[in-house]
């Protein structure tokens, strides 16, 4: 996990790395391709969009995409800036 990163934002990453692992373990659970919650293909995000994970959190901007990880900066409740690298199906835009 990054330094500087929040308490309540690793256990998000934790929680959100869990899901995803015992999805992808279990064949019953897995897709063969990523959905998004509307049933279509796998929403793409740009540079620039606002975007939160699926199970809450803070209001995040896009930063970088590579393949399916998508980079998101942020303003932690003390003001600080923060950052991770998540997942495309465990974000939704805004």
């Amino acid at each position: 996990m990054e330094l500087g990163m929040s308490s309540r934002t690793k256990r998000r990453v934790t929680v959100a790395t869990l899901l995803l692992a015992i999805g992808a373990s279990c064949p019953a659970l897995a897709s063969t391709a990523p959905l998004s919650p509307k049933g279509d293909a796998m929403v793409q995000f740009e540079r620039g969009e606002l975007v939160r994970l699926r199970s809450g959190g803070p209001m995040m901007t896009v930063s970088a995409v590579k393949d399916d990880q998508v980079k998101c900066i942020w303003t932690d409740d003390s003001g600080r800036p923060d950052d991770a690298t998540f997942p495309a199906d465990v974000l939704q835009k805004f």
